[in-house]
């Protein structure tokens, strides 16, 4: 079943957490909700449940093109998984997934038998078949996390909404479950939607995610769009670690970073203005920041010391430091750095091979070109 908010607007007093947000999402997609605290993420999600009701001049919400917006909770076919579990502690562990069977009324109730069936096989399908007598205090985070998914489902909701599934776990956990939780979407093939300020779980269990920040969708697209094709410079700064800089086009395809100009290999300028001498915000991944020893003509070359290096790992971090004494982090592969033979208090030079520049938005704040800290 599909999913479609138009022109949602939430506001706390004063306070606007939603402004105008439109989305769809696709019947069978498992969607991101990715953002900083604050972004407006769970406030969307509890809108889409019916836990939150939106400002009245809000537009419509639709599952599987029918408007649900004047729906209660319980009339929507929502499964909703939380946080922190919310399991009845009082309960076993298949008492709580038959919960939402059982409460069910009369005339819709299935028989204790049907009841059952539903319930064993749920307790298979998230691996727990043994456990079914446990109680919640007697399981792993991990454990109850599956457990309350399962609950969420037994009811056979038309959409499941997760609200930071596993935020309250371990990374190792986290990692395990995130690739059961897309195993298990693949099979079943329900429409989610998740919310989750961890990019990484965005980017490894979502068909697509949507890029929150200060009430409003900055982009929403696939995971290897959104990292590699940031729309904004919001996305691109939230997504993974970025060098970032105050610059300025200079004209030829060249961009200026204090007295240093020129090109990268691959230059993406995502911006209104290409006037020469115009500020810009650049934009640089420590992958794509290559180190080399001597100036290359016609390559912006910034001069550099570095102050740490890091090889535990499959690539080598290294922590540099501008000639303005801002950080920089480049990340280059162990053949490069043995062939380059870097050592902590190397002076070198750092090229980007590949540079993103978006308008920069408060230029007033241009006091002097060069890193951003």
């Amino acid at each position: 079943m599909s999913i479609e908010v138009r022109h949602i607007v939430k506001s706390f007093g004063t306070f606007k957490a939603l402004d105008d947000v439109s989305i769809r999402i696709n019947t069978g997609e498992l969607v991101a909700l990715l953002g900083p605290s604050g972004s407006g993420k769970t406030t969307l999600l509890r809108i889409i449940a019916g836990l939150e009701v939106p400002d009245p001049v809000s537009g419509p919400i639709f599952f599987g093109g029918h408007d649900v917006g004047s729906q209660k909770v319980r009339d929507r076919g929502v499964g909703f998984v939380f946080q922190h579990y919310a399991l009845f502690r009082h309960m076993s562990v298949y008492d709580n997934i038959a919960f939402g069977l059982t409460v069910k009324p009369r005339r819709i109730r299935l028989s204790k038998e049907k009841i059952r069936e539903r319930v064993m096989e749920l307790l298979h399908m998230i691996q727990l078949d043994n456990l079914a007598n446990r109680y919640p205090s007697q399981l792993s985070g991990g454990q109850r996390q599956r457990v309350a998914l399962a609950r969420a489902l037994a009811v056979e909701p038309h959409v499941l909404l997760l609200d930071e599934p596993f935020g309250a776990l371990d990374a190792k956990v986290r990692m395990e479950l995130r690739g059961w939780l897309r195993r298990l979407h693949d099979e079943i093939h329900l429409t989610s939607v998740f919310v989750t300020h961890d990019q990484d779980e965005a980017l490894e269990l979502a068909d697509r995610v949507a890029v929150m920040n200060n009430g409003k969708i900055e982009q929403f697209d696939t995971p290897d769009n959104v990292f590699h094709q940031p729309a904004t410079a919001f996305v691109m700064n939230f997504l993974g670690q970025v060098n970032q800089f105050r610059g300025r086009m200079a004209g030829k395809g060249q961009v200026r970073i204090g007295k240093y100009r020129g090109r990268a290999a691959e230059m993406v300028v995502s911006r209104k203005n290409w006037a020469d001498g115009v500020a810009a915000a650049i934009f640089v991944r420590p992958h794509d920041l290559e180190i080399v020893r001597k100036p290359i003509e016609g390559r912006l070359c910034l001069p550099a010391k570095i102050e740490r290096i890091h090889s535990a790992g499959a690539h080598v971090r290294v922590d540099l430091i501008s000639e303005n004494n801002e950080n920089l982090v480049a990340e280059i592969s162990h053949v490069d750095r043995e062939q380059l033979r870097l050592e902590a208090g190397d002076a070198c030079y750092v090229t980007p091979t590949s540079i993103r520049v978006f308008d920069l938005i408060e230029q007033d704040d241009l006091v002097e070109e060069g890193a951003l800290s």
